[in-house]
């Protein structure tokens, strides 16, 4: 039968496995709407570019005039666009480096407890074997 101490051992491991495993759960969902929100940008940015490309020529002389200020239009929100997205790229990797770091506690936590289980159980068929061997040693001196 495993001591006390260590099933409030691995207990205490399971709860502090748990606990990171929500705090990284967490770390991972603000990292995907970060990513998302980048994923976004870039679209609205290829997108506006798409349509430069696209309506940018003029057929007659009477659209020149607007030509001018829709190119101008496009080019300053596609540089809104990679503006923020450049001051959205620090965010992103710094959420990144927090999700690599909460995996890698909520792992270490989960290795440990694995560990101790294993040991819990090794040991509980040392003393298992250890009693049947005096059983044996009792029934051989009958």
């Amino acid at each position: 039968m495993a001591t006390d101490a260590a099933r409030r051992r691995l207990k205490a491991l399971d709860v502090m496995e748990r606990l990171k495993r929500l705090d990284t759960e967490r770390e991972a969902r603000s990292t995907a709407q970060l990513r998302d929100r980048m994923n976004r940008l870039d679209s609205e940015k290829q997108a506006l570019l798409h349509r430069l490309s696209g309506e940018s020529r003029i057929d007659g002389l009477e659209g020149a005039p607007y030509l001018g200020r829709f190119i101008r239009s496009i080019r300053a929100e596609v540089d809104r666009i990679s503006h923020e997205a450049s001051k959205l790229a620090p965010e992103v990797a710094a959420a990144e480096d927090r999700l690599r770091a909460a995996l890698a506690e909520q792992k270490t936590y989960e290795i440990l407890r694995l560990k101790r289980l294993t040991e819990e159980r090794d040991a509980q068929k040392k003393r298992e074997a250890k009693d049947l061997d005096e059983l044996s040693l009792l029934r051989w001196k009958r």
